[in-house]
């Protein structure tokens, strides 16, 4: 998840009652907790630390964290909500991304800053201007509706020096299990990236309810505590430092955990992501490197 700066944590509280789903965890080559990544070799390399400054009248220091990473050369891919939060502001104002900074690789404290030109989120990353008066039902049905969209990308103002983040589309069926990887909320403490391995399979797959749709995506492993400041890390198929053949393929960026209205996991070790399709992942790709235009 995103976290608002400097301490306050941000999470998405879902609204609205689930059922409880039951899932085995199957076996997997994957150590069954997290680990620390070392951001020189892939496919940590190309990923990075976002700072948007994101001022309130109460707090004009605020801002948030995230992580992305690089899936073209000046083009760095991060989950739509890290530009603009849409259930608690449908329709204010967007932080303005160029005072932001996408630190490649970075380490305690250190890493190749970028200057963001601008950036975009998928157009269909929004909430219907009557949010603020629809009941919790539908309040809760049109976030579902836009998670399945939530993904953005940033230009930067020079090439990544490490090349970029092989990626797939339209992708079901191909792959069963992912590692998150991102910057967790103490990472401005020092921590260096971590990696949550996991299986994924379509949110229709079991019965989560709202939840439970074709374009929602979820990662399921053991590993919960590890998504505080990772919303827009990338779901890494085969993570392999060696770089091989369909390796280090990117599937979709981390999005939201469901949670309870008192903060407790709704379904524990459950990560949500919108489904990248050619169809809406295409076309903003091709406007962020022209610009934005």
């Amino acid at each position: 998840m995103r976290l608002s700066l400097p301490l306050a944590l941000f999470i998405f509280v879902i609204i609205g009652a689930h059922a409880k789903a039951q899932f085995l965890m199957p076996g997997d080559a994957d150590p069954p907790e997290a680990t620390s990544g070392n951001p020189s070799v892939a496919p940590y390399k190309w990923a990075g630390l976002l700072i948007i400054p994101n001022p309130t009248p109460k707090n004009p220091n605020a801002g948030s964290l995230c992580t992305g990473q690089f899936i073209a050369p000046r083009v760095v891919l991060t989950a739509g909500h890290c530009l603009r939060d849409l259930p608690s502001n449908p329709l204010g104002p967007w932080p303005d991304v160029t005072k932001g900074v996408f630190w490649l690789q970075y380490q305690n404290q250190a890493g190749m800053p970028f200057r963001i030109v601008c950036g975009e989120a998928n157009p269909l990353w929004s909430m219907p201007q009557n949010y603020a008066s629809l009941d919790a039902s539908d309040q809760d049905a049109a976030f579902y509706n836009a998670t399945q969209h939530d993904f953005a990308m940033l230009l930067v103002d020079r090439k990544s020096p490490n090349g970029a983040m092989p990626y797939a589309l339209d992708w079901k069926g191909q792959y069963t299990h992912a590692a998150r990887i991102g910057y967790p909320g103490d990472i401005l403490e020092g921590t260096v990236i971590q990696k949550a391995p996991g299986i994924i399979f379509p949110a229709d797959a079991l019965p989560f309810g709202a939840a439970a749709s074709p374009n929602l995506i979820v990662q399921w492993g053991p590993v919960t505590d590890a998504t505080q400041g990772m919303s827009g890390g990338a779901w890494v198929a085969h993570p392999d430092a060696g770089e091989g053949q369909g390796h280090n393929v990117l599937l979709a960026v981390t999005s939201f955990g469901p949670v309870t209205r008192t903060g407790h996991p709704r379904y524990p070790g459950g990560t949500f992501a919108a489904y990248l399709t050619a169809a809406e992942f295409n076309p903003l790709l091709r406007s962020v490197e022209n610009g934005c235009k």
